[in-house]
């Protein structure tokens, strides 16, 4: 059982890796030419990215207990937000003054408490189409994580503008 643990551990890692930088491409151009356009569609698009994310990784908890999976999902999507807006911020963008805005603490309030609430409102479906964790279930995230984060690299590395 530990080892299971584990991988969906690992499996959540990726998922919120992957659904951090694909937000962060897509919202990349319109952030650029409008800051509010930008947090309006942060505030709009994200939910859907994360609540489908959540959903995976619920789904795949591999114990009975599924409020014990959605607290640790909770959890580790937290940790690895508020670790990736720093990577991102702080260390690739060399802009802390962008982080610590309303819409990052609405952000992180937002992604630990929305595993809970997803799961208030869909607690059948989860509980219906609960499924055993799977090794190609890490290749399609594994694949858009790495496109999205290169490609984040890729704008900062040649400076790429959208103006």
């Amino acid at each position: 059982m530990k080892k299971q643990i584990s991988k969906w551990i690992l499996y959540n890692i990726l998922v919120c890796f992957t659904v951090y930088w694909l937000s962060n491409v897509i919202l990349w151009y319109p952030w650029s030419m409008n800051e509010r356009l930008g947090q309006i569609l942060m505030l709009t698009i994200n939910p859907i990215l994360w609540g489908y994310a959540s959903y995976n990784c619920i789904i795949r908890f591999p114990k009975e207990n599924i409020l014990l999976g959605i607290l640790l999902n909770s959890l580790i999507f937290e940790i690895v937000a508020i670790g990736s807006d720093l990577l991102f911020f702080a260390a690739i963008r060399n802009a802390m003054d962008k982080l610590m805005q309303p819409t990052t603490i609405y952000g992180w309030v937002f992604v630990f408490i929305f595993p809970f609430v997803f799961y208030l409102l869909f607690r059948k479906r989860i509980i219906k189409n609960k499924k055993k964790l799977e090794k190609t279930d890490f290749l399609i995230p594994l694949y858009i994580g790495v496109i999205s984060f290169a490609s984040i690299v890729i704008i900062m590395v040649f400076n790429i503008k959208f103006y």
